[in-house]
């Protein structure tokens, strides 16, 4: 059964909320991501930006000094609060489904992880795009989702193992192959192309690579 998915801006909203971010500053940050997505951060002005908002442009530079400054003020609540917290939410789904067998598993986990991707293309170009410029951003990511990954995932993939339908290799182990694969298809679309993924094609295509070495011999 297919996740419903709330689109990331959204998350990005409701994340300002819960912060002392004044109604401005929330304004000025989202239409920050708002047009870093839609424009690029580098054909993005602040002048573009403080329209968007409704503020001027020296009320932005007051709170964020520089356009760098936005940018990294958008990056951090993701980083820390809500990439984490769609893991967890994901991990909770997958937790919830019932499949047959590893492979049923995997498929469903790729699918959705691919339908997110493209359903928030344009703001995962914003991160893909920092964190090949910044490595840290990546490291940073990987320090938060590492333990809630691992422990969540630990009791699942020991299920297949029992089975004899998953290599008995430690969790972050298949976590990282699993993901690495997903990525290397995800990174190319998203930077280089606009047309959409075929999610159900490739889907199929990275399945059947990764059961080729994820399965027992």
């Amino acid at each position: 059964m297919a996740q419903e998915h709330t689109n990331v801006e959204t998350l990005f909203a409701n994340n300002m909320k819960t912060t002392s971010l004044s109604t401005k500053q929330q304004s000025v940050l989202q239409a920050s991501l708002t047009l870093f997505a839609q424009k690029g951060y580098e054909n993005t002005s602040t002048a573009d930006i403080a329209k968007l908002a409704h503020v001027s442009e020296g009320t932005v530079f007051k709170h964020f000094k520089t356009k760098d400054g936005l940018l990294q003020a958008i990056l951090q609540p993701f980083i820390q609060d809500i990439f984490p917290k769609v893991a967890g939410e994901f991990l909770v789904s997958l937790t919830n489904n019932t499949f047959d067998d590893f492979s049923s598993f995997l498929r469903f986990v790729v699918h959705d992880r691919m339908t997110y991707a493209m359903d928030n293309r344009q703001e995962m170009k914003i991160f893909i795009t920092e964190m090949v410029k910044n490595p840290t951003i990546l490291k940073n990511l990987t320090s938060e989702l590492g333990a809630l990954l691992q422990n969540g995932v630990d009791s699942l993939f020991d299920v297949y193992k029992q089975r004899g339908q998953l290599v008995d290799w430690d969790a972050m182990r298949i976590i990282r192959i699993v993901s690495g694969v997903i990525v290397g298809y995800l990174i190319p679309n998203i930077i280089m192309s606009d047309k959409p993924l075929d999610v159900d094609q490739t889907t199929t295509e990275v399945c059947e690579f990764l059961l080729e070495g994820l399965q027992p011999r």
